[in-house]
């Protein structure tokens, strides 16, 4: 009994020191009309400053409207609205293309010593600061109204914003 509690035991450091070699830089985020929750999606950057093959991106959310709890996304909530897959991968260059139709892929790209995502808004290349989706919710299903999309402009550095319709 005390040699499996031992096991048991590295075994949770071992996984600890593992979840330790991740820093999260966030990317960017979606917030929604509904709530003040908000869908958080964070690079993983391992010591080495690169992102792992499995899971270079994590997504969840940060429940502001609840007392700030981070959570996980509901198996639906990933496969049929804030979830992604990794379509292009070069070396830590990421391409994502997203559940949430916002009209065009994402880019994970590392700037400097960090990581930052980018996408076309308002036809230029630009950092993604953050998603806002206004949704009627009076139906049996959620109908997307108008989308946001909030960065910088990568080549000028000022703010970039475009709306539009889904």
């Amino acid at each position: 009994m005390k040699r499996l509690a031992a096991t048991i035991l590295l075994l949770l450091v071992g996984a600890a020191a593992h979840a330790d070699d991740l820093a999260a830089h966030r990317l960017f985020h979606i917030e929604r009309n509904k709530n003040a929750n908000i869908v958080c999606y964070d690079a993983q950057v391992q010591a080495d400053g690169t992102l792992p093959e499995k899971n270079p991106v994590v997504v969840y959310w940060l429940k502001l409207a609840e007392g700030g709890e981070r959570k996980g996304l509901k198996r639906i909530e990933r496969k049929m609205a804030y979830g992604f897959k990794v379509e292009n991968r070069e070396g830590d260059r990421l391409e994502l293309k997203m559940k949430a139709d916002v009209g065009r892929n994402v880019f994970v790209e590392a700037v400097d010593d960090t990581f930052r995502a980018f996408i076309d808004i308002d036809g230029k290349r630009s950092c993604l600061d953050h998603i806002y989706i206004f949704a009627d919710e009076s139906g049996i299903m959620p109908s997307v109204e108008y989308i946001e999309l909030f960065g910088v402009d990568a080549a000028t550095g000022e703010d970039a914003y475009e709306m539009y319709l889904p």
